[in-house]
């Protein structure tokens, strides 16, 4: 207030101050200046009236009045009359002629003056009026000086007053700021005062009004603004309570629904269970008699069974094995809906697994005119470790819908081999349909099913929705991908990416080779002749392409003649084109005049319709799709003398028995006892079967065994009470036993393993299955010598049991250690083994060392107890580079690394600790806290 107030004047009574003391200097010079000129003139005048008198009188005159007149005035400081005269040299010079006062302080030449008017001369030092006199040519002048003080004490008193005046200015300009900074401060105060209280919830609260306009107006605002917030604060009290009275009838009827959700919770826990132990029993029970029925027939094909009875049992076989696909889609989609699956890892051999898909499929192929073509890459291993039965799922379903989306063609299923390294192999399998029955919306479905975008009642009403479904689970359980893609044939292309383990305990495979051997393959279809080409060239065949049947004959015609028939030629029956009658006198007419070897290759019902005309000439027939197993037996049979056999590398050879093994086999199911008995005489190994625990735990006690199969399912003593009483009267070495159940879960497997049993095995049993779990068993004990039974029960290569003791009872984290020594068993291996050469015994002591440590957190106790040994005998000899290591101690432990490490290739961590789903359950957890 005080500047707004102060400021304006002080600057205004300044600025008047100042203009007026230089007005009235201006006023006070020119005063002066015109009193100087009124005098000089009125001298000059005179002066000039007096021209009758002599010069010398009047000059006389002037000293004595008229001058003396001039310096009464305060005005003039002196007077003085000059005139020109010439001096000796002749030059003009004023003289002074008569003076008043004290010398001017500025004095000029006669010639300075001379023709010069009247004029004023001021400098800092006088101020000077000269005029000149009037005569005949005389160089005369007046010059009066006035006295300067006169107007500069008039301005020291103008700016007195000035002074003065501002200061009473200011003055009365600060009293009035002072009364108007008071009131407003007043004002100001009450306003604060009165917010303050509305702040605390007083909107009851009004201000006074002030005799200022602006002052007045933000009174009036304030208490508007008190006024509404009242009303606010009321509204929203009626509301706040009305809001309370909602939300306690709102928690009523949530409690209620709660508890009605809960109740209903419980229910489905209920019928969950329920529809879980249904489908467990209802597979249990298929699945005991498919188990009989896929094993005799597999028995059954072994035996000496003409060309039509091989496919009756091939198709019994295929059926068989297709309902257990839809079997397992059953189980496995009820398992995928309650995050139980559980994968299996067994030996396989996956190009055996794609052929046996496409063949089971195949008549569902040929009722739209197409053909299933399978093309395997020579570079996939022999074996694999996977889940072949869950693969055929997902190629029955994805191979399937590419028939249901093809028509009039072949659909090529391709598997290749990406990438792989030591026992890793990663394999891509393409499926390509040509889209002639699938418009855009179609194939627009099609990546929503794969792709997991489609909603949960379209899968649930559309069997090829809950088909694709369950691939993609599958595919994603096993860590590969699936997806679709378009092709430039107007269909769609699908692809899955698997990993596999490369099965490396598998006997020695052999690779035949045809060298040099001529094949000629008849086939209107290039899609299926490229993939006997590839196969046939693979076994160094040398084969020869023919398309048009028509022109066959003369065309083996031509090459009878020149002495180039083939060794050997493979028809397919396409080339009949219906009718089979030609197609027949044409095969007989090449058997009977250029004494052709004839394959026949075709769909079964083709080979029906010309096998009892042909049996008699052709010396094979090839049902299709062509699988390479078939492919070889067709041509041992028509070119034996070409056929030759190597071993395939890569590799082991089988071990040899130390002693032929003893087996007890125990089921409840007698066609799985015979179907056991079987299976084992093939591997020589004395079987014993068992129907009952009680008579297995007799047997047992009885006899010596050197592996037992154990039943989980019977009745009375099942196979988890009957191993438990094993394992308590168990006082040698420990003997392996396999479950053989049909509920493979993760809790089951789980469960199965804690309770004493070593591996398992689903039911129906392979016989490929069978002997790669005898053959890793029977390893484990082969390298020893029989001993006598001690005292000491062997311990097992893998305690779960211990493992969550040592955990303290924590599964997640038991597992975590576990997989942590597994994963550097290789490296361990390696540098034990290039330490040992280098005989270093310090570095072989820390590397045992640290190894034995990892083993002490986890439940392995025959390796921990192989590195304890070897720990102890490395520490007195560090420092002893000269003496030799114990190799058997060393080989010991380089033994149990590689048995752990084949023991861990085939087994799921996370399902041994029962965590799939409970890591399943922390990554939804994870992303619904992420989004």
């Amino acid at each position: 207030m005080f500047r707004y107030t102060m400021a304006p004047a002080l600057v205004l009574a300044l600025l008047l101050s100042l203009l007026f003391t230089l007005q009235q200097m201006s006023d006070r010079r020119d005063l002066l200046l015109s009193h100087g000129h009124a005098s000089a003139e009125q001298l000059v005048e005179l002066i000039h009236l007096s021209d009758d008198y002599s010069f010398e009188d009047r000059i006389q005159w002037l000293d004595k009045s008229l001058m003396a007149l001039m310096l009464e005035r305060d005005m003039i400081r002196s007077v003085q009359l000059y005139r020109a005269d010439r001096n000796d040299a002749g030059e003009e010079e004023f003289k002074l002629i008569s003076s008043v006062g004290p010398r001017p302080r500025t004095q000029f030449a006669a010639a300075e003056l001379r023709g010069k008017r009247a004029h004023i001369y001021e400098d800092l030092n006088s101020l000077q009026v000269l005029h000149p006199l009037r005569g005949e040519g005389t160089n005369c002048w007046l010059t009066i000086e006035l006295h300067r003080p006169y107007f500069l004490v008039g301005t020291y008193q103008v700016a007195l007053i000035g002074l003065l005046g501002l200061i009473v200015c200011t003055l009365i300009a600060l009293v009035w700021a002072a009364i108007l900074a008071e009131r407003a401060s007043r004002s100001i105060d009450r306003f604060k005062e009165s917010l303050r209280a509305i702040g605390q919830g007083k909107f009851s609260t009004r201000t006074a009004s002030s005799r200022n306009l602006e002052l007045s107006q933000l009174a009036e605002e304030i208490n508007l603004m008190a006024g509404n917030l009242n009303e606010y604060h009321r509204d929203y009290q009626e509301s706040l309570h009305q809001s309370m009275e909602d939300l306690r009838q709102s928690l009523d009827a949530m409690e209620e629904q709660n508890i009605e959700l809960e109740l209903a919770r419980k229910k489905a826990l209920e019928n969950s269970r329920v529809k879980s132990t249904f489908l467990a029993n209802t597979s249990h029970e298929i699945r005991t008699p498919l188990n009989g029925i896929i094993g005799f027939t597999n028995l059954l094909l072994k035996t000496e069974t003409d060309q039509l009875q091989q496919d009756y049992l091939q198709t019994i076989l295929r059926s068989s094995e297709s309902l257990l696909t839809t079997i397992n889609d059953i189980l496995d989609f009820s398992r995928i809906e309650s995050g139980n699956l559980v994968l299996d890892h067994s030996p396989m051999n996956l190009g055996q697994v794609v052929e046996e898909t496409l063949q089971i499929l195949a008549p569902y192929g040929y009722e739209n005119d197409l053909e299933l073509v399978p093309f395997v890459d020579p570079q996939l291993p022999p074996s694999q470790i996977g889940d072949p039965l869950r693969i055929k799922q997902i190629l029955t379903n994805l191979v399937s819908t590419a028939i249901r989306c093809s028509e009039n063609g072949s659909i090529p299923v391709r598997i290749t081999v990406q990438s792989g390294k030591e026992s890793e192999l990663m394999v891509r399998i393409s499926i390509v349909d040509n889209g002639a029955r699938c418009d855009e919306q179609g194939r627009r479905e099609l990546r929503q099913y794969l792709s997991g975008s489609a909603q949960q009642h379209q899968m649930g009403s559309n069997g090829i929705g809950m088909g694709l479904s369950i691939a993609r689970s599958l595919v994603q359980s096993m860590g590969g991908e699936l997806g679709v893609e378009d092709n430039p044939q107007g269909g769609s292309s699908y692809w899955v990416q698997l990993p596999l383990t490369i099965d490396r305990n598998r006997i020695a495979v052999t690779r035949e080779q045809f060298p040099g051997c001529r094949l000629l393959l008849v086939d209107p279809n290039p899609m299926t002749r490229q993939q006997i080409y590839q196969q046939l060239t693979h076994w160094q065949a040398e084969p020869l392409e023919h398309s048009d049947g028509k022109t066959l004959v003369p065309a083996i015609e031509q090459m009878w003649r020149h002495d180039a028939v083939p060794d050997a030629i493979i028809i397919d029956t396409a080339i009949a084109e219906g009718n089979f009658d030609t197609f027949i006198a044409t095969v007989q007419q090449l058997v009977d005049t250029y004494q052709s070897r004839i394959i026949i290759q075709g769909s079964p019902v083709d080979l029906r319709r010309c096998y009892d005309a042909l049996r008699t000439r052709v010396l094979a027939f090839l049902g299709k799709p062509v699988s390479r197993e078939g492919l070889l037996r067709a041509l041992k049979r028509a070119v034996p003398h070409q056929a030759q056999s190597r071993p395939q590398t890569g590799s082991f050879p089988p071990l040899p028995w130390p002693a032929k093994p003893r087996v007890l086999a125990v089921d409840d199911y007698e066609p799985n006892r015979l179907l056991m008995r079987e299976l084992l005489r093939t591997q020589n190994i004395e079987a014993v079967v068992a129907s009952s625990g009680e008579e297995a735990l007799r047997l047992w006690r009885e006899q010596h065994f050197d592996m037992i199969f154990m039943d989980i399912q019977m009745p009375e003593m099942d196979g988890i009470t009957t191993t438990g009483k094993i394992r308590e009267e168990e006082s040698g070495k420990r003997t392996p036993i396999i479950a053989l159940t049909a509920h493979v879960g993760t809790e089951e497997k789980s469960r199965l393993l804690s309770a004493g049993l070593d591996d398992y095995l689903s039911k129906p049993v392979s016989e490929d299955q069978l002997a790669h779990t005898v053959k890793r068993w029977m390893e484990v004990q082969a390298g020893a010598e029989p001993e006598q039974l001690s005292t000491v029960i062997e311990p097992r290569l893998v305690d779960i049991s211990e493992s969550l003791n040592l955990a303290n009872q924590d599964p997640g984290l038991a597992r975590d250690l576990l997989r942590m020594l597994l994963q550097g068993l290789y490296e361990d291996e390696q540098e034990l083994s290039r330490l040992y050469r280098e005989n270093d015994h310090k570095g072989l002591f820390e590397r045992i060392h640290r190894l034995h440590g990892g083993c002490c957190y986890c439940g392995v106790p025959r390796l921990r107890s192989a590195t304890e040994h070897m720990q102890e005998l490395l520490r007195p000899l560090q420092d002893q580079a000269e003496v030799d290591i114990d190799e058997n101690a060393f080989e010991r432990v380089k033994k149990e690394i590689r048995i752990l490490r084949d023991w861990a290739t085939e087994q799921d961590l996370d399902a041994l600790f029962g965590q799939e789903n409970l890591d399943g359950e922390a990554k939804e957890s994870a992303l619904d806290t992420d989004f």
